[in-house]
């Protein structure tokens, strides 16, 4: 049986007892939170050193977690100093926009969208149309559907949190999805023009993508891992409704069991990273091999991410 670490039990305890408090107006056990730092604190002390990961310019309704690649007040900067590139490439969750929040991103003149999502996703919740972008479903997943997974999280938290974790694992071990992340990386490498990409939360698979490209930017682990996290942070409002809408439809055991999919943890992105550099030998060693992305894709992406 997997075993969980200290802080994946600690970042679910706060999530659980934060939607708690929110769901059936209950305060928030002090000895829960006794000699721990919840992930938003730790969030919150790494905007204190990198003020850009939760300054968003712009913002929408119900795409809550919409953020530049390359950070948003302030550009991050890459472990040789270079500064990245703002306005090129952007990360969201599923587009549903008013006509007036699409004529706002449409400003941001984006070219390309695109959806990660399932079949089964975009049919349940499509896209509001973006004018002037071209508009591409990469199932990254490969699956018809994302539902049967999402009702197999509504049993246990461990359940969840190792069905999370195999997510994780297979953006490194599934050939289906490393071809679509390939074909994900190398289509933002070739095609010109303003850029964005979704899932349906904007954390899991968008998640991956976005530590991808600022890892190939050669942005410090600190602030991946960091910007990774501000999904907890931008979603905060939406995760509160789901839970509150899970525990109204499916009963508050159920959302408690949930509840660790309703945002991320830093485990899992760090256990993506190290099962590539165990299975090719390094993160550079993945991306050629189990995503086929060039020495030539990687520099047009560098050239996209970082300030010419």
């Amino acid at each position: 049986m997997k075993t969980h670490s200290k802080r994946q039990v600690r970042c679910h305890q706060w999530l659980t007892l934060l939607l708690l408090q929110t769901a059936l107006s209950i305060p928030l056990s002090l000895q829960a939170a006794e000699n721990s730092t919840t992930p938003r604190e730790e969030i919150m002390q790494k905007q204190d050193s990198h003020s850009n990961v939760h300054s968003s310019t712009i913002h929408f309704q119900k795409v809550d977690n919409f953020r530049d690649v390359a950070g948003n007040l302030q550009p991050y900067q890459n472990n040789r100093g270079e500064t990245l590139q703002q306005g090129r490439l952007y990360r969201a969750n599923a587009l549903l926009l008013s006509p007036e929040e699409a004529e706002k991103l449409a400003s941001l003149n984006i070219t390309h969208i695109y959806d990660l999502r399932t079949p089964g996703e975009i049919a349940l919740h499509p896209d509001s149309e973006i004018p002037g972008a071209t508009w591409h479903n990469i199932n990254l997943l490969g699956w018809d559907d994302i539902e049967p997974v999402r009702v197999g999280f509504t049993q246990k938290p461990e359940i969840t949190i190792a069905g999370a974790e195999e997510i994780y694992l297979n953006f490194v071990n599934d050939p289906i999805t490393r071809a679509q992340i390939g074909t994900l990386l190398t289509s933002i490498a070739q095609n010109e023009g303003n850029q964005l990409f979704h899932c349906s939360g904007g954390k899991d698979r968008t998640g991956w993508v976005s530590a991808l490209l600022q890892y190939i930017a050669g942005v410090p682990q600190e602030i991946i891992i960091a910007d990774f996290l501000a999904s907890n942070d931008y979603s905060r409002d939406s995760i509160t409704q789901s839970f509150n809408k899970m525990a109204n439809e499916k009963g508050v055991a159920a959302a408690i069991a949930f509840s660790p999919f309703l945002g991320v943890q830093d485990d899992w992105l760090l256990m993506a990273f190290a099962e590539a550099e165990k299975n090719y030998g390094s993160v550079d060693n993945y991306l050629l091999e189990g995503l086929a992305i060039t020495p030539e894709t990687k520099a047009q992406l560098r050239e996209k991410l970082l300030m010419p």
